[in-house]
C-alpha cells in the first residue's frame, strides 16, 4: 500500500510539473488567498466558512480561487507562510454544496457550463460533479496537503469546533476584528438517500479517518 501511495504521489507530482513547465498554471505562487506581505496563505476549501474567513483575514472576496496546496504556491511558499486550512463534516459540506448549487439563486460558472443543473437530483449532482469538475466536491485532504512538502497546515481548522483555533491564529497574525459569522444558511436541508449515503461515505472515506469524523 505505501508503495502504491508512493507511485501515486509522483505521478501528480509529474503531472504538476509538466503543466507548470507548459504555463498551464499561470497563477502559481500568485492568488487572492495570499497575502505575501504579512506571509498568509489561506487554502479555501469550498463550502467550509471560506469567504467569511477571507473577508476577516483581510483577503479580497470578489472571487474565488479552490485550488488544491500544489497547484497554487510552491514548496517555499508553503512551508514558511502561516497557512490556513477549514474542514467539514464530509456529507454536511456536500448537502451545502449541493443545496447552494442546485436549489439556491446560484449564477455562477457550474450554471453556464451546465444549463440544466437546477434539475439535479443529489445522485446526479454527485456523479456529475464527481466525474467533471476537479474542485466542486473534492476530498477534504487534498486540501490539506502539500505534495512537495511533508508539512501540513499550521492552522487545520475544523469548521465545527472553529472558535478555540480562530482566536490562536487572530493572536498569531494581530488580528482585532470580531472573529467572523460563518455563512451557515437557516432552516433544514434535504438529506441523502441512503444509496448516496453510502456512496459519500466510500468517496470521502479517507476524510473521514483524516478529520475524525
Amino acid at each position: 500500500m505505501e508503495a502504491l501511495n508512493e507511485q501515486s504521489r509522483k505521478l501528480a507530482l509529474q503531472i504538476i510539473q509538466n503543466e507548470v513547465r507548459s504555463d498551464r498554471i499561470a497563477l502559481y505562487n500568485h492568488s487572492m488567498n495570499l497575502d505575501h506581505t504579512r506571509k498568509v496563505c489561506f487554502v479555501h476549501n469550498p463550502k467550509c466558512m471560506g469567504t467569511s474567513l477571507k473577508g476577516w483575514l483581510g483577503l479580497p472576496v470578489d472571487n474565488a480561487d479552490h485550488r488544491f496546496p500544489t497547484l497554487m504556491v510552491n514548496r517555499l511558499v508553503w512551508e514558511s507562510y502561516t497557512t490556513i486550512a477549514v474542514v467539514r463534516h464530509p456529507v454536511s459540506r456536500f448537502v451545502s454544496s449541493y443545496h447552494f448549487h442546485c436549489k439556491s439563486d446560484y449564477a455562477g460558472g457550474y450554471l453556464a457550463k451546465y444549463p440544466e443543473l437546477k434539475s439535479w437530483d443529489m445522485d446526479t449532482y454527485f456523479q456529475n460533479m464527481t466525474n467533471l469538475e476537479p474542485y466542486a466536491l473534492a476530498p477534504q485532504w487534498k486540501y490539506t496537503t502539500h505534495l512537495r512538502s511533508e508539512q501540513g497546515p499550521d492552522f487545520l481548522i475544523k469548521m465545527e469546533e472553529a472558535e478555540l483555533p480562530l482566536r490562536r491564529l487572530a493572536e498569531r497574525l494581530r488580528i482585532q476584528a470580531p472573529l467572523p459569522g460563518f455563512n451557515r444558511s437557516k432552516g433544514s436541508k434535504t438529506q441523502p438517500p441512503e444509496s448516496l449515503l453510502c456512496k459519500l461515505q466510500d468517496y470521502y472515506q479517507r476524510d473521514f479517518a483524516l478529520f475524525g469524523y
